[in-house]
């Protein structure tokens, strides 16, 4: 009987352990600092070892561009437990009917900084050669405590999508960008952008890296686009130097993914990876090597339609099956974005809520940030929490 209960009692503190893993801390609520909506997480490991979340603050408008959107962040230095107030990232102006949105962070190891990188003014649809949604940047140097100046990065980010050609519209794939690590190319900051191919409402979008060898100061386009008909993308270093490029299926049912072998200057030709879902929706992509092994580590709504049930899928053969998953949140949502964080857990921010008016419920989103364990994750329970 003693062993019983001795047996009893160890599962159950296994029990409390796992739960607690998955403790959710509030970070962006509706209504919070007079604003109705938020949207858009950016989670970024600064080099001081603070994470910061990014985000768009939308006030009484669920919207997109041009909606008057003003970037907001928030930084933690306890792992995400506890987070200060809102800081400016980039302010929208009512009276100007000017607004700023989709913000990829990239952390700048070398140089100690934060390269947040937006859209702003038009709206994506809206974009035309006489009013573009532009492309704009602002730099952290201290953790996200405080941004610099809008930078207006338009003319070099078009140039080297459009060249000389007709200009329709592009916008920031928000969320985590990356910073290469293990090639030639090391230092390399990088993130996608969506660009229209013509000007017709709701067409076809390609998908190009956009890269910077000197800390944001200057920005390249790959010489190709990994797709024409995608969406919001995420790109990831893999172990020998190559970056996966995972795409936001626009016919929905499963991810699009493409691979540059020359630090994301031309891609393959994208194609459908049948072992992960995607209903057209935003995620996250990281990479954790552990044990000798390489972890690529997929956020995403675990559906085929729906953007509900955001779920972190594995791959341990770079990206090419997807078998273990674990749920995360449990209800319609949509974007997260991850980090590894310093002691070895990886921290998530969820969309928990939807915008659909054919879905029951109320329209909006709540930005909860939870953390777990890669032993949590590598369980291999399927969608139990």
């Amino acid at each position: 009987m003693k062993k019983y209960l001795l047996s009893l009692g160890m599962l159950v503190l296994a029990l409390v352990a796992s739960a607690q893993q998955l403790q959710r801390v509030p970070l962006y609520e509706m209504g919070e600092e007079g604003s109705r909506f938020y949207r858009i997480p950016a989670l970024v490991k600064a080099p001081d070892g603070a994470l910061v979340a990014i985000a768009d603050k939308r006030g009484d408008a669920l919207g997109d561009l041009p909606n008057v959107i003003t970037i907001v962040s928030k930084r933690s230095v306890d792992g995400g437990r506890t987070w200060s107030g809102m800081s400016v990232v980039a302010q929208g102006d009512t009276a100007a009917k000017c607004g700023y949105g989709d913000a990829v962070a990239i952390a700048d190891e070398e140089r100690g900084n934060i390269v947040a990188v937006f859209s702003g003014n038009n709206g994506l649809w809206h974009s035309n050669k006489d009013n573009l949604i532009r492309t704009y940047m602002s730099v952290s140097s201290d953790g996200g405590k405080s941004w610099g100046e809008v930078a207006d990065i338009t003319e070099q980010v078009y140039g080297g999508v459009y060249g000389d050609g007709e200009r329709y519209g592009l916008f920031t794939g928000s969320g985590s960008g990356v910073q290469l690590r293990n090639s030639k190319y090391a230092g390399r900051l990088m993130f996608v952008v969506a660009a229209r191919n013509d000007a017709s409402w709701g067409g076809t979008l390609s998908n190009y890296a956009i890269y910077s060898d000197d800390g944001g100061r200057t920005w390249s386009a790959s010489r190709n686009a990994a797709t024409s008909n995608g969406d919001e993308a995420k790109v990831v270093e893999l172990p020998n130097g190559n970056v996966l490029m995972s795409i936001r299926n626009r016919s929905k049912n499963h991810r699009l993914f493409s691979l540059s072998t020359d630090g994301g200057e031309t891609w393959s030709a994208a194609s459908v990876n049948s072992t992960i879902l995607d209903p057209a929706c935003n995620g996250d992509i990281i990479s954790v090597a552990r044990d000798g092994v390489n972890y690529l580590f997929h956020s995403l709504p675990a559906s085929k339609t729906t953007r509900e049930n955001v779920t972190v899928y594995v791959s341990t053969d770079d990206g090419c099956t997807w078998s273990a998953k674990r749920l995360i949140y449990n209800g319609f949502s949509a974007y997260s974005s991850m980090q590894l964080l310093d002691d070895g857990t990886i921290g998530i921010i969820v969309e928990e809520g939807k915008w659909d008016g054919s879905l029951p419920g109320e329209d909006g989103f709540n930005l909860g940030y939870y953390n777990f364990s890669l032993d949590w994750l590598l369980q291999g329970d399927g969608d139990k929490r």
